[in-house]
């Protein structure tokens, strides 16, 4: 029996949620093609008809997850007091304890940095549309840049650390921050 044109996408998006959950929790290198397709309900033998090589999961994973996260800052960026709750909640302990549901930035970055020149590339356009959401709001893409970057490292380095307490001064130094470059930018 042959499936629907529709049952493919739908099942090629699923292995891409699915599999970007379990790589932001475990890690892309760590978790296998088994356990990737597995973590959608699949075979490895059905992720080979959705995609080439790992590396063209972790393309498309890289995709949907900065453009989920374009969209999200899309609808708030044009409202100051908006984009700093969305920041404080980027900035929030919630968010470094939940890396399966939260930002791909922190979680998989140092990974596609050593994927192959391709995902790469992918991630770079992803990445540049997000920043460009930022600098919408901010009238300046080296600030956007640079507010994306403060934001993502200071998540980065508190799921590093073991006590909350260290943690929530890395989160609560990024978040002070993050506010005076946004009130800078708005005042300008």
């Amino acid at each position: 029996m042959r499936y629907a044109r529709e049952h493919k996408a739908q099942t090629r998006s699923k292995l891409v949620q699915q599999s970007a959950a379990l790589a932001k929790r475990r890690g892309f290198a760590a978790s296998g093609v088994d356990a990737l397709a597995r973590s959608a309900g699949l075979t490895s033998g059905a992720f080979y008809k959705h995609f080439e090589d790992k590396d063209a999961l972790l393309s498309a994973i890289c995709e949907a997850e900065l453009e989920t996260a374009r969209r999200r800052f899309a609808a708030v960026a044009h409202d100051t007091d908006q984009l700093l709750r969305a920041v404080d909640a980027y900035l929030s302990l919630a968010h470094v304890r939940a890396s399966e549901a939260g930002c791909l930035l922190p979680a998989l970055t140092a990974e596609v940095g050593r994927a192959p020149r391709s995902t790469r590339r992918v991630f770079e356009r992803a990445f540049a549309g997000l920043v460009a959401v930022f600098a919408q709001s901010l009238g300046d893409p080296a600030l956007a840049s640079a507010l994306l970057s403060q934001c993502v490292g200071a998540v980065t380095l508190a799921r590093a650390l073991a006590s909350e307490a260290a943690q929530r001064k890395v989160l609560e130094a990024a978040r002070a921050a993050a506010r005076r470059l946004i009130a800078a930018a708005a005042a300008a």
